[in-house]
């Protein structure tokens, strides 16, 4: 009889870690993250019209930023000097094409988009030493 009682007791014991188990077990999984944002035709126009207003809103003239901010093409006239991303001069601006500059320095010339340029409060810049510029010109390696 007492190995009955025994046996009883381990039995509900067991029954009740189970049934402990149960409730206390692992939390409900987190919902799914939101599906994508879908672009239908209209937005792309949008999005268009909208980097075109960013482009359209860009001020020719000088610029009170310490950073760079795109150039407009009024900003890139001859005999603008032109620095390197420290801020060293590199050369100046020779003529304006469409679309393009050349950009004259002591080792030679080069034509550079108005893309890769850029103004700040000291006037024109490129994105790149002037080590690397000069290398570029005489058409040797940069190290």
């Amino acid at each position: 009889m007492r190995m009955l009682e025994l046996a009883a007791i381990a039995a509900a014991l067991t029954l009740a870690g189970a049934a402990h188990a149960q409730v206390s077990g692992n939390p409900a999984p987190p919902p799914p993250p939101p599906p994508p944002e879908m672009h239908g035709p209209d937005d792309r126009v949008t999005d268009f019209n909208r980097m075109q207003n960013d482009v359209a809103g860009r001020a020719a003239g000088p610029t009170r930023s310490l950073r760079p901010v795109p150039v407009s093409p009024e900003d890139v006239t001859p005999g603008s000097e032109v620095r390197d991303s420290k801020g060293v001069v590199i050369g100046s601006i020779e003529r304006v094409g469409m679309g393009f500059a050349v950009v004259a320095s002591p080792g030679g010339r080069i034509e550079v988009e108005f893309a890769s340029l850029a103004k700040n409060n000291k006037g024109l810049l490129i994105n790149m030493p002037k080590a690397k510029f000069d290398a570029i010109v005489s058409g040797k390696p940069a190290h």
